[in-house]
């Protein structure tokens, strides 16, 4: 049927979306509540009588900071392609573009001048903008897109920004709890957002996305791609299948060999999305002598050079245009280039009496223009650098120990005359300070600068600017938990670099970023044995049994063995008889799911022991849990479900949410066995909700496989579908690696019942290539059979 606004003009597009919601069938992208509902309806009650988007928007008039800071010439044709996208995407038709190029190529002043001349060109335009950033940026979850909202929220339409947030993608606000709402609000958005699993989370995002560009044309740019997380480009990867009917551009930067050559994510990304049409990519190369020459024209005018110089430029530099501006800021700042009463310039001298010689690298040419710098501009950037490649006013001049007031107008001047950084503007830190953000013009200013420092002044500056940072975020240090883990690792300062590396792993894993979480904990792990004696060991157990739950979330089931061995070797040099017997019940968990029945029989007895000396009921209920699993395993069902049973109600009455979550799933699927498709899938309904709750992403693809088979066998088969279909999705985004190869012949299965045999041969076939790939036997026999 028609939207709404289609049958009454006046009616906003957001009105359509919220029905839209209201009716989805699927129920995790419908409202949960009806005052969730009435929420959304009352948020956009506020807005309509705001009447417009001024403040949330970045209209024309004003361009972002450092676009007209030095001229702009060439790349006419490749402007002219993402106009005709953008132009495409305010009339309805969106999509994802990507700018490639070497560093230094001028990927970030191209996006930059598209920016300025669309926010002239359509007002009304919104522009979100978020990076990656290297020295943390890998692997911390969704970071460019966190980048975005946060520059949102501190822009002057933040209560537009929150209203959408709130009522759109109320995972998201968790992540900006100081910037979004009360305690007791925060409180009741946790209670409605606990059952929250990653597919939601993207799919939030996509919806918010969508009522934003219902009525805003929007782009969204994400910089710097090639240190994008896993869990980011997933996310990039569900817009990418959306934008099409949307009026918003996606625009990605990236450098392409450093994608290759690391294997990133982004690399398989890219395959699949050429394959099906649905992005674009516009490769930077590099300038000729022509652009060289107009690049002289609008900087130095008038002036009085000689043809030559641009041509003699082009071909030392090879139109590398940061290599090109380098060289012309030397020759600049080494008087070479001088102005003459009149106004004109000229050159100090005949060209063929100058030294124009191309330098061995960027590098060398980057540290001629930092010559040009005084010492004091230079200490200021050189200790700014330990930042990273953003860095803070007020960190800095702790770093300095001077006034930040002052330190800002050194800046001004360096951003003016020099042309190394840029203001990104003004924010307010968790503890009230006000600070200026300013970003360095390429990052290999960064890397320059920050490679010059000695080790030991490196070690002093990354210890004091995580020391500020912690002062300024206070209680809200989670927040930057991975930057803070990178300054104190690289301060030495090993207690606190272990203690946020833990935080950044559980923010990933609240995310349902369990590869992330996992290096995280093996950073931190790698720091162990660099803490006092007396912590060592304690602190070893939390993180090898904390790794282990991210690689079992994963399906990886040999490095989760291996964890939790370490954590019962841990354990026993402790004394620990509860560590031990968790460890020992996580150890045999985690064989059965890999179908290792023997290696738990063998440590049954040692298993029911730990618990007893442990005297918790809460351990000897889980202990039981792995008696009741081998008896499943062997098929011994008469054994296995009474113990089944008394699981689950003991588990409910010591609100044991963990053991409740196994207990329903292995006694849903122990109904499935015995054909008692109603009983099982209730159980298993329940233990899917749980697994959401306690964002357990193995045991929720266990509950969507089988409640798939369940629907399967009831003859339910466009449900049975669309659950194998969205676990499927979920499994890929998770990064799985058990649950990937069982999906598929599942849902060839059901098309071989459906008579469409073309694609059950499909399915079965990638069925079986995921399940090679990943040697999953179970996947690989069950496809087999099925072709």
């Amino acid at each position: 049927p028609p939207p709404p606004s289609a049958l009454k003009p006046d009616l906003p597009r957001e009105f359509d979306v919220i029905v839209e919601l209201a009716l989805a069938k699927d129920r995790e992208r419908r409202y949960q509540s009806a005052s969730e509902l009435a929420e959304a309806l009352r948020s956009l009650k506020g807005a309509a009588a705001q009447q417009n988007f001024d403040g949330l928007m970045v209209t024309s008039g004003k361009p972002a900071p450092g676009i007209e800071s030095e001229s702009f010439v060439g790349r006419e044709a490749e402007l002219m392609k993402l106009d005709e996208l953008l132009r495409k995407a305010i009339s309805g038709s969106g999509s994802v573009v990507f700018i490639t190029g070497e560093p230094g190529i001028g990927k970030t002043a191209f996006v930059e001048r598209f920016l300025h001349h669309a926010r002239k060109s359509y007002s009304g335009l919104l522009a979100a903008r978020g990076r990656c950033v290297e020295q943390y940026g890998t692997g911390e979850a969704y970071l460019p897109f966190l980048d975005a909202i946060g520059a949102l929220l501190a822009g002057p339409g933040r209560e537009r920004t929150v209203a959408f947030l709130r009522t759109y993608a109320p995972t998201w606000c968790l992540q900006f709890p100081a910037a979004l709402i009360s305690t007791a609000a925060m409180e009741s958005l946790q209670q409605e957002t606990g059952g929250v699993s990653k597919d939601r989370m993207l799919r939030e995002m996509g919806d918010a996305l969508r009522a934003l560009a219902a009525n805003t044309p929007t782009v969204l740019l994400l910089e710097d791609l090639h240190w994008a997380d896993p869990s980011s480009v997933d996310l990039l990867r569900h817009l990418c299948q959306r934008a099409g009917d949307l009026r918003l551009l996606i625009v990605g930067t990236f450098r392409p060999d450093d994608v290759e050559l690391s294997d990133h994510p982004l690399k398989s990304y890219m395959v699949e999305m050429r394959a099906h049409n649905l992005c674009e990519e516009i490769a930077l190369g590099a300038l000729d002598a022509e652009h060289v020459a107009r690049y002289l024209d609008a900087r130095f005018s008038p002036h009085d050079f000689p043809a030559e110089l641009s041509a003699l430029i082009g071909r030392k530099t090879e139109g590398h245009p940061l290599f090109a501006t380098s060289l012309v800021d030397f020759l600049a700042g080494s008087g070479g280039i001088v102005k003459s009463g009149d106004g004109r310039w000229s050159l100090a001298r005949p060209l063929s009496e100058m030294d124009v010689e191309a330098p061995e690298s960027v590098r060398s040419m980057i540290r001629k223009k930092l010559e040009a710098l005084s010492e004091e501009d230079r200490l200021a950037l050189q200790y700014a650098s330990v930042e990273g490649e953003e860095f803070l006013s007020t960190v800095v001049a702790h770093l300095l120990d001077t006034d930040d007031l002052a330190l800002e107008e050194r800046f001004a001047v360096v951003e003016r005359m020099h042309h190394l950084i840029v203001a990104r503007g003004e924010e307010e830190l968790p503890d009230g300070t006000l600070a200026t953000r300013y970003r360095f013009a390429h990052a290999l200013y960064q890397n320059v600068l920050y490679g010059d420092l000695i080790s030991k002044r490196r070690i002093q500056l990354h210890r004091k600017a995580g020391e500020q940072l912690a002062r300024h975020y206070g209680a809200q240090t989670a927040r930057i938990a991975a930057q803070l883990a990178m300054h104190f690792e690289r301060g030495r300062d090993f207690g606190r670099a272990v203690e946020h590396l833990t935080h950044a792993a559980g923010n990933a894993a609240k995310l349902y970023a369990n590869a992330e979480a996992a290096e995280y904990y093996g950073r931190a792990l790698g720091l162990v044995e660099k803490l006092p004696d007396e912590e060592q060991e304690k602190t070893r157990l939390e993180l090898y049994q904390k790794r282990g739950a991210a690689h079992l979330a994963l399906g990886r089931f040999q490095p989760a063995v291996d964890d939790y061995t370490e954590m019962l070797d841990a354990a026993r040099r402790l004394g620990s008889p509860a560590a031990e017997s968790a460890a020992l019940n996580a150890l045999t968990m985690t064989l059965f799911y890999s179908h290792r029945l023997d290696e738990i029989t063998a440590r049954v007895d040692e298993v029911l022991r730990a618990a007893e000396r442990a005297g918790s009921e809460a351990l000897r209920v889980e202990a039981l849990q792995v008696i009741a699993l081998k008896h499943l395993g062997y098929g011994e069902l008469d054994q296995a479900r009474p113990m089944l049973d008394e699981i689950i109600g003991s588990a409910r009455r010591l609100a044991h949410k963990r053991v409740l979550l196994t207990g329903l799933a292995w006694r849903g699927i122990l109904h499935f066995f015995q054909t008692e498709y109603t009983l099982a899938e209730e159980m298993l309904t329940e233990a899917q909700s749980l697994a959401k709750e306690l964002h357990d992403g193995f045991l929720l693809l266990e509950s969507y496989f089988v409640l798939g088979m369940v629907r399967g066998n009831q003859g339910r088969m466009s449900e049975a579908l669309a659950t194998f279909n969205e676990g499927l999705e979920i499994a890929r985004r998770y990064g799985d690696q058990f649950w990937s190869p069982r999906m598929p012949n599942c849902i060839g299965w059901i098309y071989r019942e459906l008579q469409d045999f073309d694609r059950a041969l499909e399915y079965n076939q990638q069925g079986l290539e995921v399940g090679r790939e990943a040697q999953v036997l179970e996947a690989q026999a069950n496809s087999l059979i099925n072709l």
